[in-house]
């Protein structure tokens, strides 16, 4: 624990803490979805080994996915932190708070689609059917709605075909839901 210290503080120094809340802010990014950071990004602003950078990297994304860290109450968070140098400790500190509502929604996001389905998106058409086979004049109007859902494995698309009464209960049911 003492050189995993020792080294953090070397890495990241007064005069390189800038580099430090850069590579805390871009692996939220990376959480949320954006792209995250990269070895060569950071390679001139810290002298560092690409293992140094492997394990820096790797210690920070696990703190980030943790949940406890989103209390942002020092006794409920995780062993790896309490392992950090105290400035490191404030600078993650600063960026959760910072960045908490982004990193809840991104993994509450992640967590759900380890899960079950999320609708992601979707896409309506609205039909007019004025008769058909049996009767001459219908006029009856139907709603084509498509939802995008995502799971943990891939993308699919569910196809609803709605006429007025259910699409009313297919809006009540949503409503429960949410």
């Amino acid at each position: 624990m003492e050189t995993a210290q020792s080294l953090y503080l070397n890495l990241f120094g007064d005069d390189k803490i800038h580099a430090l809340k850069e590579l805390l802010h871009a692996c939220v990014d990376e959480i949320c979805g954006r792209p995250g950071p990269s070895y060569h990004r950071f390679a001139n602003s810290v002298v560092w080994s690409r293992q140094e950078y492997e394990d820096t990297y790797k210690t920070i994304s696990i703190l980030l996915r943790n949940p406890a860290c989103l209390y942002l109450i020092d006794e409920k968070m995780p062993q790896e932190y309490h392992e950090l140098p105290e400035p490191i400790q404030q600078n993650l500190l600063t960026c959760l708070k910072a960045r908490r509502e982004q990193l809840t929604d991104a993994l509450l996001k992640e967590h759900s689609k380890e899960k079950y389905e999320t609708l992601i998106d979707f896409d309506w058409r609205l039909k007019l059917i004025m008769g058909s086979s049996k009767l001459s004049s219908l006029r009856e109007s139907l709603l084509q709605l498509d939802l995008v859902v995502e799971n943990r494995d891939a993308k699919r698309i569910l196809s609803l075909e709605l006429n007025k009464d259910e699409l009313e209960t297919f809006i009540s049911a949503v409503e429960t839901v949410a």
